[in-house]
């Protein structure tokens, strides 16, 4: 594993960063912090000129600016892209939780559990008897990997997350504490006197380096498989229903909702408490505001916004008019009293 360069001084921080440092450049840097915050010893970015602003009258230990800044007051860094930068020190102040690798005495792994010799399970972990934990994976305390589960190389299953059955993670992956993925999809189906479960045989696959939130649940499949492409990042409290394929690189805000058998194409962008409804193709490159709900595909890339979701142009005009209609409504009575008065109805 590559060590971490031992880092102190504001100068320190900029040659980390790349950035041209203005100002004193020996202040000592003990953590990130935020533009709005008073921390002598913190570092913070700024890229619109409100945080500019703002940074100006605080007492911070350094503030990553934009390149072409001027008169900005006190001790800071100058970069061509100050959220990149800032993400760079956030990775550096990061403390992983380690766990040792092995297995702990009050884990149970299952005969015919396979775990690799350089994974880690915690207590009170349980593994079942065909699954299967990877090199350098983790799996942490009172985590379930349950039967035909495969946990792939350096991925991470967190306190209390449940993987059911026949749930397939790639490498690099992260399940959230408290996640269920693999649980039977919500089928049923009206014999004409009860509701008869429809049997959910199918399983879950997680491609590389996907993050799953807190909370979340990501159902089975009816028969083959829920698909997760790879690099998705999914957030708290999430559900994906059975038979649900999500194309790669896609960002999911918390709350959402996707319903049974909807194709989601790649880089989709959905804004907290939006959903789709069932059976439907979304483009790549589609994203939904928060709240709002797509109820048919959606063939074009660009933002949605709205239930029944339409572009976000049209949208918000339709927002903004909102606040007229109480004049247009007394305006309609007017005419309709205008009107009656010349037929001489009143």
């Amino acid at each position: 594993m590559e060590s971490k360069p031992q880092l102190k001084t504001l100068r320190d921080f900029a040659s980390f960063v790349g950035g041209d440092l203005v100002g004193d450049g020996s202040i000592e840097i003990e953590r990130p912090t935020t533009v709005g915050s008073d921390d002598e010893h913190g570092i913070a970015f700024a890229e619109s000129t409100k945080y500019i602003e703002e940074a100006k009258t605080r007492c911070l230990g350094g503030v990553i600016v934009p390149a072409e800044t001027v008169d900005f007051p006190s001790a800071h860094i100058k970069h061509a892209n100050p959220r990149l930068a800032y993400l760079k020190i956030l990775h550096y102040f990061e403390r992983p939780i380690e766990q040792a690798v092995g297995v702990h005495r009050s884990a149970f792994i299952e005969e015919g559990g396979f775990v690799h010799a350089s994974a880690s399970i915690g207590a009170m972990a349980f593994v079942a008897a065909d699954a299967m934990v990877h090199d350098q994976a983790i799996i942490m305390p009172y985590a379930y990997v349950g039967p035909g589960c495969v946990v792939g190389v350096g991925s991470v299953v967190m306190p209390h997350a449940v993987l059911v059955q026949d749930v397939i993670l790639g490498s690099y992956c992260t399940v959230g504490p408290g996640s269920v993925i693999g649980h039977s999809g919500f089928g049923y189906a009206w014999d004409g006197q009860k509701q008869l479960r429809i049997p959910q045989v199918g399983g879950v696959h997680l491609g590389d380096s996907v993050d799953i939130g807190a909370l979340t649940a990501i159902d089975r499949a009816t028969a083959d498989y829920t698909r997760i492409g790879e690099g998705n990042k999914i957030d708290n409290l999430v559900q994906i229903a059975h038979n649900v394929e999500l194309g790669p690189h896609g960002v999911y805000a918390s709350g959402v909702g996707i319903a049974g058998s909807t194709k989601v194409g790649a880089r989709a962008m959905l804004g907290g408490q939006s959903g789709y409804a069932d059976h439907l193709v979304i483009a790549d490159g589609v994203a939904l505001a928060g709240r709002a709900a797509g109820l048919t595909s959606i063939s074009k890339p660009g933002a949605y916004g709205g239930t029944p979701a339409i572009p976000i142009a049209d949208y918000m005009r339709m927002v903004a008019a909102q606040k007229d209609l109480p004049k247009l409504v007394k305006r309609v009575r007017a005419l309709e009293k205008e009107v009656k008065t010349l037929k001489g109805e009143e």
